[in-house]
């Protein structure tokens, strides 16, 4: 594994390589805080980091803060390496985004057991990073599906920040949004992709992607806390949803608020049975929805209350809408179709 070293003191530095370079690592060493930080800005950039507290042009915290203002799926394991012992400092250490910390003189022992712990996460961390690709291979499956849960977690988003939810529900909302259709990497192409009414036995296997999704991710703890949404999202306010029948009490806010996205981006983009519906007719078939005891029929008008301009915007690029008129009786002709056949 490549891991980083960033020490001005020569003696440390050299010391630090030759041990974890007899370890088995993949050892780059510089000699201060801006050359730590290229490293680390590179294409593919080592998964630890031990960075030392005091060094020229950047400081170990300095380079963590940085660090961590840059989004990434899979961020560096970053040990800071210091000889200030006091809890203050060890709190300053953390708090700049530092994830561990040894003291100098290090100590070999305790080195590698903190570096299994770094090593441990970071593979927990890549194990997600595969998971999450995983999810998107299957949304290119098939072409009737492809950006389908790039654009739900987007819609789903948006009605959280009109709700004003906590930053920690958003993210639990958008990795469950993303996750949400990993199951359909079981269900066949042909039945994705039928451009007629599914028969009831493949109706069948489609109300199985939920369960076979959760299957699939449950060994992950890092993405426990999605379950619900991966498990429940085609649960219905009146308890003739599957795979639980769940009631509109029993389902979680944040599942209910995944399910509305859901079914708008269903309604709005192509399929192979009908033509993607304008947003106009999304919203008239969302409200009809919940008042035949599907969707949630309070999160259902927060969602309908959200600029239409802003809609498009976040499902352009991926979302196919066809102009089509809103015809009588609608709703029943797609009723034809089960709605969780495309959502």
């Amino acid at each position: 594994m490549k891991i980083l070293i960033a020490d001005d003191n020569q003696f440390y530095r050299c010391a630090l390589k030759a041990t974890l370079a007899e370890w088995g690592y993949d050892v780059t060493a510089v000699a201060d805080g801006e050359a730590a930080w290229e490293v680390l800005q590179g294409d593919n950039p080592p998964k630890l980091a031990i960075l030392d507290w005091v060094m020229p042009r950047a400081d170990g915290p300095e380079v963590c803060r940085r660090l961590r203002r840059v989004p990434r799926h899979e961020p560096t394991y970053v040990i800071i390496l210091t000889s200030k012992g006091d809890k203050a400092d060890t709190v300053t250490a953390l708090e700049s985004g530092a994830d561990d910390y040894v003291t100098k003189p290090f100590d070999r022992q305790e080195l590698a057991a903190r570096l299994r712990v770094g090593r441990r996460i970071v593979g927990l961390q890549t194990s997600e990073t595969v998971v999450f690709s995983f999810a998107r291979a299957v949304d290119a499956k098939s072409p009737y599906t492809r950006g389908h849960s790039d654009r739900v977690t987007r819609y789903a988003v948006a009605l959280a920040e009109r709700l004003g939810l906590p930053d920690a529900e958003r993210e639990v909302l958008r990795r469950g949004a993303t996750l949400h259709d990993i199951g359909k990497i079981c269900v066949p192409d042909a039945i994705l992709n039928k451009p007629g009414p599914l028969t009831p036995e493949e109706y069948e296997v489609i109300r199985r992607h939920p369960e076979q999704g959760v299957r699939m991710v449950e060994p992950l703890e890092s993405v426990r806390d999605v379950i619900p949404l991966i498990r429940w999202h085609h649960e219905r306010a009146d308890g003739r949803g599957y795979p639980d029948g769940l009631t509109i009490d029993q389902i979680p806010p944040l599942v209910r608020m995944l399910s509305v996205a859901d079914v708008y981006d269903a309604l709005g983009s192509d399929r192979p049975y009908r033509a993607g519906l304008p947003h106009r007719a999304c919203v008239e078939i969302l409200r009809a929805d919940a008042a035949g005891g599907g969707l949630d029929p309070e999160l259902v008008e927060e969602f309908c209350g959200i600029d239409p301009d802003l809609l498009a915007r976040l499902g352009a690029g991926t979302a196919r809408h066809t102009p089509l008129p809103l015809a009588p009786g609608l709703p029943g002709v797609l009723a034809n179709r089960p709605r969780q056949a495309g959502g």
